[in-house]
C-alpha cells in the first residue's frame, strides 16, 4: 500500500510539471523522504540530480532527509562523506543530524566511529541532547558494552540532560538480556520514579525474566 502511494505520488509530481508548476524545494524534499523510507535510492539519486539541474538548491532539512535516508538504508559510507560535505560548506550542524549519523554507525558500521563522532559533538560548540545521549547509550548497549552506556547515562544526568523513557527502556532491556537483574532493577525504579511507563518489550523481558515473587516484590516496591 505504501509503494502504491508513492508511485502515486511520483505521478502527481511529474503531473505537476507538466502543467508548467515548478517543483520547490520543500516539494523535492518530501519526494526525496518517501523514496527514501520506501528504500528506492535509484530513484531518490534521480530525482536530487533533478533537483540540483533546475536550481532547486537542497537547504538544511534535504540535507537532513538525505542524510538520514541514506543512514536507513544501509549507504554509511555515503552518509559520512554527506555529513563531512555539509559542514565543510557551512551548513549548520545540529544535534539531531549528529543523532542521525551516530546511529547509522551503530547500526552498521563500526562503533568506534559512532563514539569518536560522539564525543567531537563538544569540540564543535554543541552540547549533546537526550536523543543524541540516548542515541549512543541504545549503540552501547546492543553492542553488550553496559558499563560504558551506564556511565554515559550518569554523565548526561550530572550534566543536567535528564534521561526519557527511551533512555531508560534501552538500558533496563539490556542489562536483563545480559541477566543483570539488579542493574535492570535500578534504573526500572529510576524510571517509575519519574512516572515513565516501560515499553512492551521490557515489560515482557521482566515477566520472562522475573519469577512470580520477584514480580510482586517489583510491584510493591514501586
Amino acid at each position: 500500500m505504501v509503494i502504491a502511494y508513492m508511485v502515486e505520488a511520483i505521478h502527481l509530481f511529474k503531473k505537476m510539471k507538466q502543467n508548467g508548476l515548478k517543483p520547490t524545494t520543500v516539494t523535492y524534499t518530501i519526494l526525496l523522504r518517501g523514496l527514501y523510507r520506501d528504500g528506492r535510492m535509484k530513484t531518490a539519486q534521480r530525482f536530487l540530480n533533478e533537483m540540483q539541474t533546475f536550481g532547486a538548491s537542497p537547504d538544511e532539512v534535504t540535507y537532513t532527509t538525505i542524510l538520514d535516508g541514506l543512514c536507513k538504508n544501509g549507504k554509511i559510507e555515503e552518509a559520512v562523506e554527506l555529513f563531512e560535505f555539509v559542514e565543510g560548506a557551512g551548513v549548520s550542524v545540529n544535534n539531531y543530524r549528529y543523532s542521525i549519523l551516530i546511529h547509522g554507525l551503530c547500526q552498521v558500521g563500526p562503533l568506534e566511529d559512532a563514539r569518536k563522532l560522539f564525543n567531537e559533538i563538544p569540540n564543535k560548540g554543541f552540547v549533546p541532547d537526550v536523543v543524541t545521549y540516548t542515541t549512543m547509550i541504545n549503540g552501547l548497549c546492543r553492542n553488550q558494552m553496559l558499563l560504558e552506556a551506564e556511565k554515559l547515562i550518569m554523565e548526561m544526568e550530572d550534566k543536567g540532560c535528564l534521561p526519557n523513557v527511551r533512555t531508560y527502556n534501552s538500558i533496563i532491556q539490556a542489562f536483563l538480556i545480559a541477566k543483570e537483574t539488579n542493574k535492570a532493577l535500578h534504573f526500572l525504579r529510576k524510571m517509575r520514579e519519574k512516572e515513565f511507563v516501560p515499553n512492551d518489550s521490557v515489560t515482557s523481558f521482566l515477566m520472562y525474566t522475573l519469577s512470580a515473587d520477584e514480580l510482586k516484590e517489583i510491584v510493591v516496591s514501586l
